[in-house]
């Protein structure tokens, strides 16, 4: 009994080259009745049928597969006209592989290297550098000492262990009472502002408390008078009740 249509016939390709997954075109006669009707897509040897999408009796879109073969000719099956032939083929292009010991053109000291490429910027960076809002006046006290007046704390913003004593003595050691009355309404005004982002610190995980310590405690040798300064910043922000200041000799 013979076949009601013709064998499938490729008579053209595009790309007629290019490197495994390459999407093609594939072009000819009697390439089926329909996409039930293709059962069979081969390019280089390799089974294309998967990614095959039939288009109409003439025209196959598919992706060539990693075939074993450098060259290789199209090959349809159809139900309805069987195994098919090809009159063009399909060179397929193999990535070349660079050793460790091959010869590169580009040298080493020529590339640029960047470790944060993908790091975010936290909203904890965004905070001003003096949010005080007064001089900042760097006391004697050096760094050591401070770290063992307060062991385990912080004067970094950033940190959760965060001491806003050690922040004043590093910073506003020299400051007088007034001034730090000053800072205190600057918070409160920036508190109040409807607009949020001055209070970026606040909203990135700052302690909601300021809470003053003993600075004349410990190893720290202090010529004069420390200022305490207390911030009670309510639970809701942006919000700032209750500013108390203690002074202490």
């Amino acid at each position: 009994m013979s076949r009601a249509r013709q064998p499938p016939l490729v008579t053209g390709i595009s790309p007629k080259e290019g490197a495994a997954w390459t999407k093609v075109t594939i072009r000819g006669e009697n390439l089926g009745t329909g996409p039930a009707d293709l059962i069979g897509l081969s390019i280089c040897g390799h089974n294309c049928l998967l990614t095959a999408e039939w288009m109409s009796a003439s025209k196959i879109v598919c992706r060539v597969g990693p075939a074993k073969d450098d060259k290789g000719e199209i090959i349809v099956t159809t139900k309805s006209g069987g195994l098919g032939t090809s009159t063009v083929s399909f060179k397929l292009i193999r990535p070349e592989r660079i050793g460790i010991l091959d010869q590169s053109a580009v040298w080493v000291d020529e590339l640029t290297f960047r470790t944060d490429r993908n790091k975010g910027i936290s909203p904890l960076s965004l905070r001003p550098s003096n949010p005080l809002g007064i001089d900042i006046d760097k006391g004697k006290i050096t760094p050591k000492d401070l770290e063992l007046t307060f062991p385990g704390m912080s004067a970094d913003f950033t940190s959760e262990n965060f001491s806003a004593t050690w922040y004043l003595i590093e910073n506003h050691a020299g400051s007088s009472f007034d001034q730090l009355k000053i800072a205190a309404s600057n918070l409160k005004k920036q508190a109040t502002k409807k607009n949020e982002g001055s209070l970026a610190y606040v909203k990135g995980g700052l302690s909601t408390f300021f809470e003053a310590q003993d600075a004349l405690s410990g190893n720290c040798s202090v010529c004069q008078p420390m200022i305490f300064l207390f911030f009670d910043i309510s639970m809701t922000p942006p919000k700032m009740s209750q500013v108390q200041f203690k002074k202490c000799f």
